[in-house]
């Protein structure tokens, strides 16, 4: 269930993680998928992470809009860190560029994030003043974030925002 929707300008910030390219199964819910098991290993490895940002974790995505629907993509799940963190062997360094974003926030089980996805592209992008200003062609990410609102992939009362980047038409 969404609850709430802002639009922000966000500053750049600066993550690390492990990003693998993701071949998107619909028939798994989102919290036996790829990209939970993808969360599970980094996981493990956060440790390994110096110079930490407070409690922050990332899911990014960096679009390509010419392929097509389904088509695989690339996933990094990532936590914030200040500019002299180290970067672990098999871990990559990303420079999210600043940007406006529209921020869903989804409350509930982690397998209704779906929901929010489709409301933000069949519903909300299409009925705003805005375009989608994502991906390879302008280099800025769409991400889930999450913080301590984010507590296990069952609970109907965690919470993850979802950010699209977004410009005028």
């Amino acid at each position: 269930m969404i609850i709430e929707t802002k639009i922000i300008e966000k500053p750049a910030f600066i993550v690390v993680g492990i990003t693998e390219t993701i071949h998107f199964n619909s028939s798994l819910p989102p919290s036996e998928n790829a990209i939970a098991n993808l969360w599970g290993r980094f996981g493990e490895r956060i440790p390994e992470i110096t110079g930490l940002l407070g409690w922050r974790s990332f899911g990014l995505m960096l679009q390509n809009q010419d392929n097509s629907s389904g088509a695989p993509f690339d996933y990094t799940a990532a936590v914030q860190i200040y500019q002299d963190g180290n970067i672990p062997e098999g871990m990559t360094r990303i420079e999210v560029p600043a940007a406006r974003y529209i921020v869903l926030t989804h409350r509930g089980p982690l397998d209704g994030i779906s929901e929010a996805f489709g409301h933000f592209w069949g519903h909300w992008l299409p009925n705003s003043p805005y375009e989608y200003d994502g991906g390879t062609r302008t280099g800025k990410y769409e991400f889930e974030f999450y913080d301590q609102r984010y507590t296990k992939p069952d609970d109907p009362n965690s919470e993850i925002d979802l950010y699209f980047p977004i410009r005028e038409k």
